[in-house]
């Protein structure tokens, strides 16, 4: 295809997810929230790298400069603008070790996440009415174990992806850009008109209320 126009792009932008196609090119669908996906058969942090470069950022700097605001050495979110923090989560297995496993995801058009397959939930164990060793309860955990788990992200056009990376490791990753997003955001002089936590999470009990990280998050504002 030809090159990705990212300045013309940008505000359609929901994420860079690295694929394979059937005959298995490795290259990125660019998800677009009012178009369809675009395919590109150069890898997703080659992508990103060039996202980066249309706001003149330098992706490596600007890495490593983000990590020290959220604590992370990997898997680092990136604001590249308001509105546009880049969120790395693992979305496939490899087949070469360089094809690259994480998706770029942007913060602000994910309306929500939730864990995917119903044994890997937070909190939940096996039913009440299964007994451990019993031929029903062998067949709940097969099933368990066959069941698809990670985490299901939900985009604001009601498109959804579905990743092997687990829920309350996503859940680590959006933390970490709520850091990221507030200390770019002073940097910058503003907030761009927005409430820094807009992503509902599921379920409600692990909601932010009850996050043990939500006083960094959301530092007490002077009176």
């Amino acid at each position: 295809m030809a090159k990705v126009q990212f300045a013309e792009l940008w505000p359609q932008l929901m994420g860079l997810v690295p694929v394979y196609t059937r005959d298995g090119v490795n290259g990125t669908n660019i998800l677009l929230e009012r178009d369809s996906a675009l395919f590109c058969d150069l890898k997703t942090k080659t992508l990103l790298t060039r996202l980066s470069h249309t706001f003149l950022i330098d992706l490596r700097l600007a890495q490593h400069a983000f990590s020290q605001v959220c604590g992370r050495k990997y898997a680092i979110p990136v604001a590249l603008r308001p509105g546009l923090v880049m969120i790395p989560v693992r979305s496939r297995t490899a087949r070469v070790k360089d094809d690259g496993t994480r998706a770029y995801l942007v913060k602000d058009k994910i309306r929500e996440y939730l864990p995917q397959g119903a044994g890997r939930r937070p909190g939940k164990g096996r039913g009440p009415h299964t007994a451990p060793g019993s031929q029903s309860g062998r067949r709940q955990e097969q099933k368990l174990r066959e069941e698809p788990h990670g985490t299901r992200i939900v985009f604001v056009d009601d498109t959804t992806l579905v990743v092997p990376h687990r829920w309350p490791n996503v859940r680590d990753v959006m933390l970490a850009a709520e850091l990221v997003e507030r200390e770019a955001a002073r940097l910058t002089g503003h907030l761009a008109g927005k409430t820094i936590c807009g992503v509902r999470e599921r379920p409600e009990d692990y909601g932010c209320r009850k996050c043990p990280r939500k006083d960094s998050c959301f530092p007490e504002q002077d009176k």
